[in-house]
């Protein structure tokens, strides 16, 4: 007599371990979908920044509830190996093919209320040589400190007055001023704080602008919606255009991405620059009409951000 082959049944799922694999997929897919939600209607939304600005979460989140499926170990394997991607892709260096001789340099420090280190922002420029320099949440002692360390000069003047976080001021070296026919001005009317401009008449008609959008917290969630359309709308239009600063904002708020410039990060997906002892979200940005030729972040002690450089074409 010939023997049954007999086939043995899959094991099925335990049911609780279902429902949670549903669960957080669901709940991952919704955090997820948040990035898309129309900015004009859902940015006033209490902790819809919030959520978006943590859009990365909901990778690590699925990742855990597919791995649940098979065991609590299996969901916790997957969840960090989610959460390590996810911290380590955006600090992997990109190549730099910077061209001193077609690029303008440009660095952008958020100095938290003027509190960073003046003496290491000055060694910092002095290192990185930068054609350009914004300084945001800054004061006038700080301004001058930093333009007599680093033989750099301004040209606007931070507002006097106690709201230090309204001030953002524009520097220049001595050659790109002699080069380029430099000066300075404000934007009016663009973002609730200053918006100053360095134009450089021979060097394409350039500008570079210095931002820092209202910050998506209490009373000011409509505002920062409204800061980051008004600049977007006003970049948009413009030519050989260089924005540089603290947007409060990331490529995962829709407002964000209505900026139709490149963005330069100098790294393979968008280093996080907030907060500075251990960044998890990038909110300052450097971007162009022209193109990204390099770049990257630097630690200076005494503020919440990294500070970012790039070097662009306008």
């Amino acid at each position: 007599m010939s023997k049954r082959r007999s086939f043995s049944q899959p094991t099925p799922y335990p049911v609780a371990n279902r429902n949670l694999c549903i669960a957080a997929v669901v709940v991952a897919m919704v955090w997820l979908s948040s990035i898309l939600w129309p900015a004009q209607t859902t940015a006033a939304w209490p902790f819809v920044a919030e959520i978006q600005a943590s859009s990365w979460v909901a990778g690590v989140l699925a990742a855990a509830g597919i791995g649940i499926l098979r065991s609590i170990r299996r969901a916790a394997l997957c969840a960090v190996l989610a959460l390590l991607a996810v911290l380590v892709v955006p600090r992997v260096p990109a190549p730099n093919f910077s061209d001193a001789h077609t690029s303008t340099r440009v660095f952008s420090l958020n100095t938290y209320w003027g509190q960073a280190d003046d003496k290491r922002i000055a060694r910092a420029i002095e290192e990185l040589k930068p054609d350009v320099v914004f300084l945001i949440e800054t004061n006038a002692e700080e301004v001058e400190k930093v333009a007599e360390q680093s033989g750099y000069e301004p040209l606007t003047k931070p507002r006097p007055g106690n709201d230090r976080a309204d001030n953002v001021v524009g520097l220049v070296s001595a050659s790109f001023k002699e080069k380029t026919g430099a000066h300075g001005n404000m934007v009016r009317g663009l973002t609730r704080f200053q918006t100053p401009r360095v134009n450089a008449p021979l060097h394409g008609n350039s500008e570079f602008v210095g931002v820092h959008a209202v910050a998506p917290a209490k009373d000011d969630r409509k505002a920062w919606e409204q800061d980051l359309a008004s600049l977007s709308d006003w970049a948009n239009s413009r030519r050989h255009l260089v924005l540089a600063g603290d947007f409060n904002a990331t490529r995962s708020h829709p407002r964000y991405r209505d900026f139709e410039l490149s963005d330069c990060t100098g790294h393979l997906a968008h280093t996080p620059t907030w907060p500075a002892v251990f960044p998890v979200i990038r909110l300052d940005h450097i971007m162009t009409t022209g193109e990204c030729l390099g770049g990257g972040t630097k630690r200076i002690p005494g503020t919440d951000h990294l500070a970012v450089w790039a070097d662009v074409t306008t």
